[in-house]
């Protein structure tokens, strides 16, 4: 049986705890296991705010499977999918041979990117304050009152 390459992205309420999430998470990646994929890659691309409101929510937590699997695991998966209250949206996609290509040298440009970037050095300065000056003929004046008080 032959496998496609396919990418999954399921958006989670961005209100749920972190293990919560995680425990979603490895739910679908046994189900994935147990349905015969080889799972190459999970994204956890984090908490955002949605452009518009899905199910009364205004956050998401978006998650990326990278798997091959056989075409009618997707179906399973899917259904799986539409009848989880916990996912708001998800959206499968067929990954061609040409498409994978393309992402794995744009991943490679974009990591020679930020490898010759250099960073900024920060240099600390040394912030004095300047010593008041003295005006004349204050410490006249406050003697006098100071003998007055007395």
């Amino acid at each position: 049986m032959t496998k496609k390459h396919y990418e999954s992205y399921i958006i989670l309420d961005g209100n749920y705890e972190d293990n919560v999430i995680e425990d979603i998470i490895k739910k679908y990646e046994a189900f994935l296991v147990k349905n015969e994929a080889v799972i190459k890659n999970i994204d956890r691309l984090g908490r955002r705010r949605l452009a518009y409101s899905i199910k009364r929510k205004q956050n998401g937590f978006y998650i990326c499977f990278e798997f091959e699997a056989p075409p009618q695991s997707i179906a399973k998966l899917e259904r799986t999918y539409k009848l989880d209250e916990n996912i708001i949206r998800y959206l499968t996609i067929s990954m061609s041979l040409k498409t994978l290509k393309e992402k794995e040298e744009f991943l490679k440009k974009k990591a020679l990117s930020i490898e010759t970037v250099e960073p900024e050095v920060i240099v600390p300065v040394e912030i004095t304050e300047p010593e008041p000056e003295a005006i004349p003929g204050e410490e006249e004046v406050s003697t006098e009152i100071n003998d007055k008080l007395l």
